[in-house]
């Protein structure tokens, strides 16, 4: 994980460093079966070193290739030494079946279900979906017998969760214990296929290869439909994380992985087995330092370092100083090259060393909002103006405001939808538009394929957003949403969840700014309503784990409207009132909220107080 790019290794090295560097009595404990350089990350964490390679359940890979199955010779020095016992797929299959599916798939999953449990890892998440309604026009139909009772229950589930809609394909799949799940899902879909998997009504799993390393759901037989992830080949190590799912303690007795290959994917072949696991690198460099420069710029706002030594002190305990000549990086440059940009933006004010006070207001203004560097002046600047002409009628102007720079700039506009969408708006939030400088004129020009010279794109762009936002605060559920816009209803989750959690950061980044004080009060309940887009009644329940939308229904209408309600009732009850709810998640739905109770009785307490002190 400390070597994934696109910001989240660096921000989990950035935690580390300072935990490592600023805490004196925090026990780090890591785990991986899929790191080839543990002796250095045993350094960079001054960590004891533990390796072994032992493991309980014998686990058994394979590739098969046409109708042959071998296994793969974990010992081997060669490719000539790689491949033994040769077996084929003895799965019957017609000729029909043959013909639609050649990989012979489905064959491998129906040797292994129903008794036991399957996963087959996918290249893509469109291939994911048909490739489980393929397994399914394979499998027998004796199967949609199987648990029929708890497949009907888990639908039911999926229904509430879905806001009255199913996909079409998990309608096919789910008779036959069949389902997908991928990034496009729901989250509450797939919390709900998840549970439904390790519960046993769902046999088979088509995935992606993030659920390999994030889930644990094991299985008697891992696929690996193909040795590409998208249009890349599989890394040694996602590869080990996908087989090891395979054969877990407690479980299973035995484990199997098969690797199908295509005769031109041979090439290959040898060096993904006889390769060693790949080294996990530091991030902190990549994208023009910008981890980097968080670390010494959060460092500097937390109090952790207020000199240019103690913050060359901080970057010399992160991975990247200890790989700096590997990487070719010049760690004291860089700290000395940053803080200089730093300082001329007027973001950070180090003292000598010997002051061990830092008078940089706006350290804490960016790192109390946890809000981007480069995208912190530009967020001041739209709130600045916004704050002028702010629209108070209509909910659509804050969602705007809240409509994150990152979601924006991979937003494709479709004209025909803008359009629609426009055109659908009332009279507020028009004059919303309007105070953008987006007019009717403009969104006509744009239906024809014209962008106007008038607005920037990015506005453009960031409006579309904001009236999707817009459709599901008004109660519009994800599924017509996700049909308006053509949009993956994953993707619209997944947005809503960017929106929120930008909300939040522009809420406490307006707490540091006195000028900014009306949006400081706008969002501060604004935040917690957006995560829901729902009736206001349902939020306290949301606050539990393992309760989104559908399942905080069920709760309300069975009659649990409050965390109260919750926590004095017991498991078989909340087993009666909820579609598919596994016996463990009510356990842990109950105990969290009386957790939660608890500790909101404590704040008060302490509120009380204080209270009673000043009194005195």
């Amino acid at each position: 994980m400390l070597a994934e790019t696109g910001g989240r290794g660096a921000s989990l090295e950035d935690v580390l460093t300072k935990l490592r560097y600023g805490a004196s009595r925090v026990q780090l404990v890591a785990m991986s079966a899929t790191v080839g350089n543990l002796k250095e990350l045993a350094i960079y964490l001054d960590a004891r070193l533990y390796a072994g390679n032992f493991r309980p359940v014998q686990l058994t890979e394979c590739v098969k290739v046409l109708d042959k199955i071998w296994e793969v010779n974990l010992g081997a020095h060669t490719e000539e030494e790689l491949l033994q016992n040769e077996r084929l797929c003895c799965f019957p299959y017609s000729n029909e079946q043959k013909k639609i599916d050649v990989d012979m798939v489905g064959g491998l999953v129906g040797e292994v279900i129903p008794d036991h449990s399957c996963l087959v890892f996918c290249p893509t998440r469109r291939n994911c979906e048909t490739l489980a309604e393929l397994i399914c026009k394979v499998l027998p139909t004796q199967l949609k017998q199987v648990k029929n009772r708890e497949k009907v229950s888990l639908y039911r589930a999926l229904v509430e969760e879905g806001g009255g809609s199913v996909c079409p394909v998990l309608r096919k799949t789910l008779p036959y214990g069949v389902a997908y799940h991928h990034s496009g899902l729901l989250e509450g879909e797939k919390r709900l296929l998840e549970e439904g998997y390790l519960m046993g009504t769902l046999c088979c799993l088509c995935c992606t290869s993030t659920l390999a390393a994030g889930i644990n759901l094991p299985a008697r037989r891992v696929i690996i439909r193909s040795p590409y992830t998208g249009k890349d080949l599989l890394t040694k190590s996602r590869y080990k994380q996908m087989v090891g799912r395979a054969g877990r303690a407690g479980l299973d007795t035995s484990g199997e992985s098969i690797l199908i290959l295509q005769h031109q994917d041979l090439i290959q072949f040898g060096s993904l087995f006889l390769s060693p696991v790949e080294s996990c690198n530091s991030t902190l460099a990549d994208d023009e330092n910008r981890g980097l420069t968080s670390l010494l710029f959060s460092s500097v706002g937390l109090g952790i370092a207020v000199s240019l030594p103690q913050l060359k002190c901080v970057a010399a305990s992160s991975l990247l100083a200890l790989q700096a000549s590997t990487l070719g990086v010049d760690i004291d440059t860089k700290v000395t090259e940053i803080v200089e940009c730093l300082r001329r933006q007027g973001l950070m004010c180090i003292k000598p060393e010997s002051d061990n006070h830092n008078s940089a207001s706006s350290i804490k203004l960016e790192n109390e909002g946890n809000i981007d560097l480069k995208l912190a002046g530009r967020l001041y600047k739209d709130l600045c103006v916004a704050r002028e002409n702010l629209a108070l009628n209509s909910h659509l102007h804050l969602l705007y405001l809240v409509t994150p720079y990152a979601v924006v700039s991979s937003v494709k506009i479709i004209p025909s939808i803008f359009s629609t969408a426009y055109l659908s708006l009332g009279e507020e939030e028009v004059k919303v538009a309007k105070l953008l400088g987006i007019t009717e004129a403009i969104v006509v020009k744009l239906t024809l394929g014209h962008y106007s010279k008038k607005i920037g794109e990015d506005v453009l762009r960031r409006f579309y957003v904001a009236l999707l936002l817009h459709h599901l605060w008004s109660g519009m559920g994800i599924w017509q949403a996700s049909e308006l816009f053509s949009v993956h209803r994953g993707l619209i989750q997944q947005t809503l969840t960017s929106a929120t959690a930008f909300a939040s950061c522009i809420y406490h980044f307006c707490q540091e700014l006195k000028e900014l004080w009306a949006f400081r009060d706008l969002l501060a309940n604004f935040t917690h309503q957006l995560s829901a887009c729902c009736s206001a009644e349902l939020l306290p329940l949301l606050d539990l784990p393992a309760v989104k939308n559908g399942r905080a229904r069920m709760l309300y209408n069975a009659g649990y409207h409050s965390l109260r309600d919750i926590a004095s009732a017991k498991p078989k009850d909340l087993l009666s009132s909820v579609a598919h709810l596994p016996h463990r998640t009510a356990v842990q739905i109950i105990d969290s909220a009386k957790m939660l109770l608890i500790e909101r009785a404590e704040t008060l307490q302490g509120e009380a107080e204080q209270m009673l002190l000043g009194l005195n």
